[in-house]
């Protein structure tokens, strides 16, 4: 195997600002995930003209 090094790297301006977007973005995925986990075992939600549409 060949040595690694833990060097540090210098990353672009921009790198922090990129990363922080990505964690926001799996986060809101994340939030949706739940939502409708959620409302699919508590019978909430289907297509149009089920339980809810009146």
């Amino acid at each position: 195997m060949h040595p690694t090094t833990s060097a540090p790297v210098r990353h672009e301006p921009w790198y922090r600002y990129g990363v922080a977007i990505l964690c926001l973005e799996m986060l809101i995925a994340t939030a949706v995930s739940v939502y409708s986990l959620y409302m699919t075992f508590h019978g909430l939600g289907g297509f149009p003209g089920g339980r809810l549409s009146g």
